[in-house]
């Protein structure tokens, strides 16, 4: 993939600052879980590859930490709904 924008130029992206490196983990998974509902995973995981695509390593880290951090229970909480229908 990376191929493909080496022919970019990067623009303000290089220089984009981490926005989320610095906020608790716990709390944004709560918020985006909130948020999100079973849809979470797939939020946290968007968010993780918009921050890598802009150059945010530090956003990236924490997005992957709070993907992690959400855990299977939505994929559990899809199983349930498809067995109850």
């Amino acid at each position: 993939m990376r191929e493909i924008f080496e022919g970019f130029s990067a623009g303000c992206a290089v220089a984009t600052p981490d926005f989320w490196s610095d906020v608790d983990v716990g709390d944004i998974s709560t918020a985006v879980r909130l948020l999100y509902g079973r849809h979470a995973k797939t939020a946290a995981a968007w968010c993780a590859i918009c921050a890598r695509s802009d150059g945010r390593s530090g956003d990236f880290k924490f997005w992957v930490r709070v993907f992690e951090h959400l855990g299977p229970e939505e994929f559990m909480e899809i199983r349930k709904q498809k067995r109850l229908s």
